[in-house]
């Protein structure tokens, strides 16, 4: 059958990939020249499938708490008296209890591990298919003790569904990644929790090389510059994309625009329950000559992650509360430098580093919106999935391709779950 997938982003393109392979005749709507300029395009680069803990627990709420009332922060809210965001964060604050984040961290687990299963088959399936992968762990450091503490009674939570961890003194940390020497010399370092079977790696370059695979391999099709105004729909169905490139028909329709779509979504009565949460990061030029961190790493306390993508040490995090305004705060960039550098003795070029925003698409309780759309019977929304989507990328794809063919996934059943409430006025 045709399907139209709206959104070139890692979401999108490995869900056009996963549909092509099944045989559908799949176009992809982007209203930008290329693929991955959105949140895909300079993100952290690192597959988590560890990290289960919704930003909607108590720990995480705590930390922004917190956060608030310190500076300079990871956080800042220009947004605050927003209707939207209002009910949003009540929502986001209802799912903060022990029982219920537990909870949603099954889901994640269950979702993260089965993506990485794909991911796994996808690279075995495709040769040509390189990002910079690296299969090394990621490790998440502590500055204070009660942090560390804290985090490793989370850590044998995720330990009993199924995770991997090792709890690591001081020492420890800075054998498995020296350049927390540093920190550890000034006593800024407590401790830490290794995930082996974390990954890293590009999503940007993911994306783009798996767009040539879809199209050259596949035959997909790439529609860009194609400025999606409104959904057509006779209440029942979905009937068109109208475009700045024009109307495109389908018999399915996948939504995959993260965070800039919602009010398309909304013109048809439907709310997602997506927030964007702007988020920044730092490139910068790091050959072997630097001695940038060599494994992936999480810094918690401060809502950064550090990765290193081929010849390029990535510094990315913060949460910049601003409903969908894409100018850059200079005070994110500035903090990230600073983190860097107090952390860091030597990480790279700093005199060619490139700074980047982008909006993740989150929703209160963590968990993506990947599901039929049952008031539009050949509507699919495949977003919402936070600061995960590069981890949950491949599996949202599948998932996706799936229900495409009416297949049920008991596993997943839960997904369904969430289309329920996403009606507006019913």
């Amino acid at each position: 059958m045709k399907v139209i997938v709206l959104g070139a982003g890692v979401v999108g393109t490995t869900t056009a990939y996963f549909l092509a392979r099944q045989g559908h005749e799949v176009t992809v709507l982007e209203k930008n020249s290329a693929s991955a300029l959105g949140c895909s395009y300079a993100n952290g680069g690192q597959l988590s499938y560890s990290h289960i803990e919704p930003w909607a627990s108590k720990n995480s709420l705590s930390f922004m708490v917190k956060a608030c009332f310190t500076s300079p922060s990871f956080l800042s809210i220009s947004d605050l008296w927003n209707r939207e965001f209002l009910k949003w964060a009540m929502e986001f604050i209802k799912n903060s209890s022990a029982e219920r984040s537990h909870e949603i961290s099954k889901k994640i687990f269950n979702i993260n591990s089965y993506s990485k299963k794909i991911l796994q088959e996808m690279m075995a399936e495709e040769a040509d298919l390189k990002f910079d992968y690296k299969n090394e762990g990621i490790l998440h450091f502590f500055r204070t003790p009660k942090s560390f503490q804290t985090a490793i009674k989370e850590a044998d939570f995720a330990i009993s569904l199924g995770c991997t961890a090792q709890i690591l003194n001081k020492e420890e940390c800075v054998k498995k990644e020296p350049t927390l020497s540093k920190i550890a010399d000034e006593n800024n370092l407590a401790g830490g929790i290794f995930y082996p079977e974390d990954a890293s790696g590009n999503a940007m370059i993911f994306t783009k090389t798996l767009e040539k695979i879809c199209r050259e391999r596949y035959g997909v099709k790439f529609e860009y510059g194609a400025d999606i105004r409104n959904l057509f729909t006779n209440y029942e169905r979905i009937t068109g994309i109208n475009t700045s490139n024009g109307v495109f028909v389908a018999d399915k329709y996948i939504y995959a625009l993260g965070a800039s779509g919602t009010k398309l979504l909304k013109g048809i009565g439907v709310d997602p329950k997506i927030y964007p949460l702007k988020g920044y990061s730092l490139s910068i030029p790091s050959n072997s000559e630097f001695l940038a961190p060599k494994i992936a790493l999480t810094d918690s306390e401060n809502k950064i992650v550090y990765s290193r993508l081929g010849d390029t040490f990535r510094a990315a995090g913060t949460i910049e509360i601003c409903g969908n305004k894409a100018e850059k705060n200079d005070k994110h960039i500035s903090f990230l430098q600073n983190i860097a550098r107090s952390t860091f003795s030597d990480f790279g070029n700093l005199n060619e580093v490139s700074d980047w925003c982008g909006f993740r698409p989150f929703r209160p309780n963590s968990i993506p919106l990947i599901c039929q759309i049952k008031k539009y019977g050949n509507l699919i929304i495949n977003s919402g999935h936070g600061s995960l989507g590069w981890t949950m990328a491949a599996a949202s794809g599948k998932i996706v391709s799936d229900l495409v063919l009416d297949k049920k996934n008991e596993q997943f059943s839960f997904l369904a779950e969430e289309e329920n409430g996403v009606y507006i006025n019913q």
